[in-house]
């Protein structure tokens, strides 16, 4: 590949892997998220392997932050060429119950972190590049308890949709990846609004299969990636049928 990649939030789960994967097929990566000891543990996994990595402990919602972390991969590795938007929280409670602090939080790491991180790269993307928005298939469709992390989502594709277009001349591409359940803490360390109970969910894909997904569009570029056919039946199905799954999607709403 011989490009070097930023990827935030990744300290773990998809950002971990997506991280071990862009290295594996030969890029620099930028190891970006707060927990410092994850992440150097995670640099030296990948040096240990031949690989080039950097960590640098940054949070996507501090601006300053960012800038620093996008000055320190350049003057590590010259350039940046891909960006991986992949840090994140999640929050779930119903809409009626949502603490106004938790939402503004939540926007301010998955929507602000995402703009922070884009305009502190896009200076140093003279060659042209990619950006890779990480999504979720909850942000085409909100399903009960999780209203305010879709609405944060639904948020980042439209940030997607404009940059795309936005970029285009400068020969800078935005791929949006939508996965569905993943096999990671993501869930369990989300915030809730009080002691609700979460809807069944699919058993999901491991963070590696994600991570394929991510590295794929890092070197091919590509508009829209779903991880899985049934993310991709789950999408097409919502959009044709609004309204059997909200039929569907009551039982969820009685958690």
């Amino acid at each position: 590949m011989g490009k070097t990649a930023i990827v935030t939030g990744a300290s773990s789960g998809i950002g971990e892997a997506a991280a071990l994967e862009l290295a594996r097929r030969g890029a620099s990566v930028v190891l970006a998220a707060r927990s410092a000891e994850k992440i150097s543990a995670l640099e030296n996994e990948i040096l240990a392997s031949g690989g080039r990595a950097l960590a640098v402990e940054t949070d996507v919602s501090d601006k300053a932050s960012v800038e620093r972390m996008s000055v320190a991969a350049t003057r590590a590795f010259g350039s940046v060429d891909i960006l991986v938007n992949n840090a994140g929280l999640g929050l779930s409670g119903r809409v009626s119950e949502l603490r106004p602090d938790d939402l503004r939080h939540l926007f301010e790491v998955n929507v602000i972190g995402a703009v922070n991180c884009v305009q502190a790269a896009l200076p140093f993307m003279e060659r042209g590049g990619r950006i890779i928005n990480v999504s979720s298939v909850v942000g085409l469709r909100a399903i009960p308890m999780v209203g305010g992390y879709s609405s944060s989502k639904f948020a980042l594709n439209a940030l997607s949709d404009a940059m795309r277009v936005e970029l285009a001349s400068r020969r800078i591409s935005v791929t949006t990846v939508y996965p569905g359940t993943t096999q990671t803490s993501f869930r369990d360390n989300s915030r809730r609004t009080s002691n609700e109970k979460r809807g069944w969910r699919p058993s999901g894909v491991p963070p590696e299969k994600v991570a394929e997904k991510i590295a794929r569009a890092a070197e091919k570029g590509g508009r829209d990636v779903f991880v899985s056919l049934h993310d991709r039946a789950f999408a097409a199905a919502v959009g044709l049928f609004p309204g059997l799954t909200d039929l569907v999607l009551r039982s969820w709403a009685k958690g």
